[in-house]
């Protein structure tokens, strides 16, 4: 069970966001903007989708409708895009292959009600702070992995430069490093295109 506190933390959370309602004007988006009110949620609606969402937009609830499955959704694969959660009044592979290429963590279904509005948008939330924890992992991962890949280039140049052994090598370039006062990384960057100007 959720402790009171966490769920205070992320309702807390979840009246932080900035929403924007993607839905025709109808009784589901009177539904959907009554319960968001109840809920103290920050929102602004819009129909029909423009190009991308206006910036600083947290979260979309966007209606599954034959308008929105007909128009691309580009903004969706640039970094940063926020979540989407499909509003969906029914389902057939069309409908299925929408959700799947929203890449959504829930969906709520129509006609709108107010039992879920809270749960899709708390597990949104959830999701979506999981996911950017793990891209950003991956991102430093990837960022260590080019730094240690600059310092073995870099080793090795010193190695033939120098004719020095691994240790020597690297130990020299730590030494830089520490005199200069910057990340090993940066100076082996430079001894790179150093030895690269000179043909080495």
């Amino acid at each position: 069970m959720t402790r009171p506190n966490v769920s205070q933390t992320i309702l807390k959370d979840i009246r932080a966001l900035r929403l924007l309602v993607v839905h025709p004007d109808d009784r589901d988006r009177e539904e959907l903007v009554d319960q968001l009110s109840r809920i103290g949620c920050v929102f602004s609606c819009q129909w029909p989708l423009l190009d991308a969402p206006p910036p600083g937009t947290d979260m979309v609830l966007l209606a599954v409708h034959p308008d929105t499955l007909s128009q691309p959704c580009p903004w969706l694969e640039k970094p940063g895009a926020p979540p989407v959660i499909p509003i969906v009044a029914f389902e057939n592979p069309i409908t299925l292959a929408a959700v799947l290429h929203l890449d959504a963590f829930t969906t709520i279904a129509s006609p709108v009600r107010p039992a879920g509005v809270l749960t899709a948008l708390a597990l949104t939330l959830h999701q979506s702070k999981q996911r950017r924890t793990r891209e950003h992992y991956i991102q430093r991962l990837e960022q260590k992995a080019a730094h240690q890949h600059l310092i073995q280039k870099a080793t090795r140049a010193l190695m033939d430069a120098r004719r020095l052994k691994e240790d020597e090598a690297y130990e020299l370039l730590r030494e830089k490093a520490m005199l200069q006062r910057e990340p090993i990384e940066q100076v082996a960057r430079q001894i790179i295109k150093a030895t690269e100007a000179l043909g080495i």
